[in-house]
C-alpha cells in the first residue's frame, strides 16, 4: 500500500505564504465593500442623473474596482507562491544536505563533515551539531575496532599456549603421570587466566545499571577487603599501607564496586616501586561516597593520564607483564554505570592518585 502523499516543508512554507496573500485578498474584498458603500453615498442624485443612470454608474464603478482587485490578487498570489518556493528552497538547502549525508554515511566514511557555511542561524547550528555527532561516532568506532583487535590478541595468546600443550601431549612421547598432571595444571592456569580476561571484558560491556541492581554498599568495607587481598603481596614488596577508611555508603552493585576497588588497589600494588607506599581513604561528602587511592611509583606524564583509561594500555605502553591492561578501563566503565565521576592525577614525585566519587546510598529512616 502506497503511503499517503505528504507536503514537504518547502511546499508547506509556500502554501503558508500563499494563504497570507489570500488573506490579503480578503482585506481587499473588505475594501471593495467600503468602496461600494462610498459609491452609494457619493453617487450624483436624481437631480443630475436619472435613477437608472445612477444605478448603472454605481454598478460600473464597483465592477471596475472588483476586476482590478481580482487581477491584483491573482498576480500577488502567483508571485508570492513563486517567491516562497524559491526562498524556502534556499533556506532548506542545508536540511537537504544533512539528509543526503546521513543517508550516505556508513561506518567506513564517518570522516565526512557538512561544514555548513552561511549565517549563524538555527540550520547552521544543526549542521554543527551533526558534525559533532559524526566526530563522536568516528571516535567511538575507532575505539571499538582497537578494542576488538586488542581483545582478540589478548585471547589468542592463551589459546596458542593451550594448543601447543595439547600438540605436545598428542604428538610427543607418552607422558608419565607426573608430566600429565603438570601439563594439566599448566592448561588449567591458562584457562583460568582466559576466564578472568573474559569476565573483565564482560564487565566492560555493562554500560548501565537497572534500578533493581542498586543497593546500599559499604564502600569502606569493600576497600578493607581489597586491601586484605593484596596485603601479602604488598609486604613482599616492602610497601607501606596507610588507610583512613571512614564510613562511606555508596548506592550501586556490590560485585561491580568490589571489582572497582580490587582493580584500583591491585594496580596500586602492581605498579609501585620497592619500599614504596599506598594510601587508601574512604569518606562521605554531601550526597556522594568517595574512594581515594594514591601510590608511589614511576613518574607519569600528564598527557599519558588519558591513556591509562584505555583498554590494554598502561601509560604509554601496551600490556605490561602478565597484566591484561583492563583494570582502569573496567574502573571507568563501573563508575560510568553508577553515574559517578573518576579523576586521575599524576603525583609530582612519581605515582598516581585516583579519586572515585559515587552516588551515596539514601539515608536510612529511623525506626
Amino acid at each position: 500500500m502506497k503511503p499517503a502523499a505528504r507536503l514537504t516543508v518547502r511546499g508547506r512554507l509556500a502554501l503558508l505564504l500563499a494563504a497570507l496573500m489570500v488573506l490579503t485578498g480578503v482585506v481587499l474584498a473588505a475594501t471593495y465593500l467600503l468602496v461600494d458603500v462610498y459609491v452609494a453615498v457619493t453617487v450624483p442624485g436624481p437631480g443630475q442623473f436619472s435613477v437608472i443612470n445612477s444605478a448603472q454608474f454605481r454598478r460600473a464603478t464597483v465592477a471596475a474596482v472588483l476586476l482590478q482587485y481580482g487581477l491584483i490578487l491573482a498576480v500577488f498570489v502567483v508571485i508570492a507562491g513563486g517567491l516562497a518556493w524559491l526562498v524556502a528552497g534556499r533556506m532548506l538547502r542545508p536540511l537537504r544536505q544533512i539528509t543526503e549525508t546521513a543517508r550516505r554515511i556508513t561506518g567506513e566514511d564517518l570522516h565526512e563533515r557538512l561544514a555548513l557555511g552561511g549565517p549563524a542561524d538555527e540550520l547552521t547550528e544543526l549542521g554543527d551539531t551533526f558534525d559533532g555527532m559524526l566526530a563522536r561516532l568516528e571516535a567511538a568506532f575507532a575505539d571499538q575496532q582497537l578494542f576488538a583487535a586488542n581483545a582478540a590478541h589478548e585471547l589468542r595468546t592463551p589459546l596458542a599456549v593451550m594448543r601447543a600443550e595439547l600438540d605436545l601431549l598428542l604428538t610427543g612421547p607418552q607422558p608419565s603421570p607426573a608430566e600429565a598432571r603438570d601439563a594439566a595444571a599448566r592448561l588449567r592456569r591458562t584457562v583460568l587466566g582466559s576466564e578472568r580476561t573474559l569476565e573483565r571484558l564482560l564487565t566492560l560491556t555493562r554500560g548501565m545499571l537497572a534500578p533493581g541492581d542498586r543497593e546500599p554498599v559499604p564502600l569502606d568495607q569493600i576497600a578493607r577487603r581489597a586491601l586484605a587481598a593484596v596485603a601479602e603481596t604488598a609486604r613482599g614488596q616492602g610497601l607501606t599501607i596507610r588507610s583512613g577508611l571512614g564510613e562511606a555508603r555508596a548506592y550501586g552493585d556490590p560485585s561491580l564496586l568490589g571489582e572497582l576497588a580490587g582493580n584500583l588497589i591491585g594496580n596500586a600494588v602492581k605498579y609501585n616501586c620497592p619500599d614504596g607506599w599506598i594510601a587508601v581513604d574512604t569518606r562521605s561528602e554531601a550526597d556522594h561516597a568517595l574512594l581515594e587511592i594514591s601510590n608511589s611509583g614511576p613518574r607519569i606524564a600528564d598527557p599519558d593520564l588519558a591513556g591509562l583509561l584505555e583498554p590494554f594500555r598502561r601509560g604509554d605502553q601496551q600490556r605490561t607483564g602478565d597484566s591484561s591492561g583492563l583494570g582502569l578501563s573496567i574502573v571507568r566503565a563501573v563508575v560510568a554505570a553508577h553515574g559517578g565521576q573518576l579523576g586521575l592525577r599524576a603525583l609530582a614525585d612519581g605515582g598516581l592518585a585516583v579519586r572515585v566519587s559515587l552516588p551515596a546510598a539514601p539515608a536510612r529512616r529511623g525506626g
